[in-house]
């Protein structure tokens, strides 16, 4: 059978990107469809089997499995934009930086900038230099010099490793929910809904745990 999955690009670079051709040769027989799109999708209206998303952003009602620890909100800048460019040292330096900003697709609302502090979590204004409502486009136009992106760590990982991007403020990065897969209740009766789900736990359990 087919099982239809809605899924945000981050989370597709995460959990998809490297697993979907092995499930794909595993289970020959279950046909996958997978929607990638960051607006916030109701499962039953729009006719999918299962969707991931950060904890805190999951529809009431719905049966959730946790994939990933959680994780935190990363800032970062290429070397050229940081040698133009101070690094900040505190976030009120940021008002004197630009940020490649984003938009969400459904409620057209700018996403909160937040850091911690002493504790305490903050929100942040600061000058935009772009806006984009695609994670990718984030991070080219940060690696473009363009201004400071925003991202959870380990969508870029290895641009940080790499030292595309450095780090910026990172003692002050804010953590987010995990990443969970999540369903209506009666779904997991379904053998071909119950195989992704054991699928992506075992490769959860291979890399985050």
């Amino acid at each position: 059978g087919k099982v239809r999955l809605t899924v945000p690009r981050f989370a597709y670079h995460l959990l998809l990107k490297p697993n979907y051709v092995e499930f794909c040769r595993r289970y020959p027989h279950i046909q996958l469809e997978v929607s990638v799109s960051d607006a916030a999708v109701n499962l039953i209206s729009a006719g999918f089997d299962i969707g991931i998303r950060f904890g805190d952003r999951i529809e009431d009602g719905m049966v959730a499995k946790r994939l990933t620890p959680p994780m935190k909100e990363a800032l970062f800048a290429s070397p050229d934009y940081l040698q133009r460019h101070p690094a900040p040292k505190s976030p009120r330096d940021l008002r004197r930086h630009r940020l490649v900003q984003y938009r969400f697709i459904a409620s057209n609302q700018l996403a909160p900038l937040d850091l911690m502090e002493n504790g305490q979590r903050i929100r942040v204004e600061m000058p935009i230099a772009m806006i984009v409502n695609d994670t990718d486009v984030m991070v080219d136009a940060t690696m473009q010099g363009v201004g400071i992106g925003r991202m959870v760590e380990p969508v870029v990982k290895g641009q940080l490793a790499a030292k595309t991007v450095k780090p910026v403020l990172k003692r002050y990065w804010a953590p987010y929910p995990g990443l969970f897969a999540y369903f209506p209740q009666n779904s997991q009766r379904a053998r071909r809904i119950r195989v992704l789900l054991d699928f992506f736990e075992e490769k959860a359990i291979k890399r985050w745990r």
